[in-house]
């Protein structure tokens, strides 16, 4: 997720199941298989692909999984975790209507997917605007949601969202920006979406990275996806984002959500404010942080080996020790 010119605009980055890290964390190869996979369909005709790691009885819902299930499906191990693309992204389908890329259809299509399946309660985990996109779904469905996890979400206010301006921030789009205009003049074929994926990832994927030692780490290999090219996502997610009211307030949504909440952020994320996770864990009634040193925006890859235990213990019911309470009031 970056900052556009436009306050109101956002790019999300499509980390997906090609991503190589580490030993702490899975690899290409040694990613699992999900048990079973397919496609739900949402009230307005678009089919929404699944993949279901695990057995257990307690259901953990994920949208994003064409960023998440290759670092998150190991929670599999305690529950059965249901991943997702939301409309437009990995291999759910291609929605070129503006119309039917807002916040309130992504909302719609959680609760499409978890009837789709026959779920009846579950456990969210929402990563940068899905983190927004699950608490709503929170607030008005408390039946439905037994805990919610928020990775990196976007503020619940626009001023807090809009106030954050690092210098890095600019540092660095202008390098990668350069850096792009350089490879894709030097592209054979502008036709090459694929490429194009691979040239536009390669430039930006410093912009998300607390420390860009990272880039080197991760593969591009989702660049197959042709809902992962940078013409589709970016369109796709500047619509998606200008559906927000103009000066979009949850306040009072976060404070209805029932669930205990665990909020997770990284300190040098560059694409949302760390305010904005603050302001989550003083707003939700039962909500937590945790504020991981050094990491940016896909602090899932630079700090998989901390968030991992943390989810697995918040999920099986209880606060990882190092979740700080910011609410002073309850």
């Amino acid at each position: 997720m970056y900052l556009r010119s436009s306050r109101r605009s956002l790019w999300v980055l499509p980390v997906s199941c090609a991503v190589v890290l580490c030993a702490m964390a899975p690899t290409a190869q040694s990613q699992p298989r999900p048990d079973s996979s397919g496609f739900v369909t949402t009230a307005d005709g678009v089919k929404l692909y699944y993949a279901i790691y695990g057995r257990s009885r307690d259901t953990v819902l994920v949208p994003g999984g064409v960023l998440l299930a290759p670092y998150l499906s190991s929670l599999r191990e305690d529950a059965t975790v249901v991943f997702y693309d939301p409309r437009g992204r990995g291999q759910s389908d291609w929605v070129s209507d503006a119309k039917r890329l807002t916040m309130s259809d992504e909302v719609r299509d959680i609760e499409a997917v978890r009837a789709g399946l026959g779920l009846s309660r579950v456990a969210l985990i929402g990563f940068s605007y899905l983190g927004l996109v699950t608490a709503l779904y929170a607030a008005d469905h408390p039946d439905r949601v037994t805990r919610l996890a928020m990775l990196g979400p976007l503020a619940p206010d626009e001023q807090t969202f809009s106030r954050y301006a690092p210098p890095e921030r600019k540092a660095r789009s202008d390098a990668a920006a350069a850096h792009l205009a350089r490879a894709r003049a030097a592209a054979p074929d502008t036709a090459d979406f694929a490429g194009d994926c691979r040239r536009w990832n390669e430039a930006y994927l410093p912009m998300y990275l607390g420390d860009s030692a990272w880039v080197a780490q991760v593969a591009l290999n989702f660049c197959e996806l042709r809902n992962e090219s940078p013409a589709r996502f970016l369109w796709r997610n500047d619509q998606t984002m200008r559906s927000l009211p103009r000066r979009w307030d949850y306040t009072r949504k976060a404070a209805a959500i029932r669930a205990p909440t665990l909020i997770v952020q990284g300190d040098r994320d560059l694409a949302v404010s760390p305010d904005g996770a603050r302001r989550w864990a003083e707003l939700v009634p039962d909500a937590r942080l945790i504020m991981l040193s050094g990491a940016g925006h896909l602090a899932y890859v630079e700090r998989n080996d901390r968030l991992l235990p943390a989810l697995m213990r918040f999920i099986a019911g209880d606060w990882p020790p190092e979740a700080m309470q910011l609410r002073t009031v309850r």
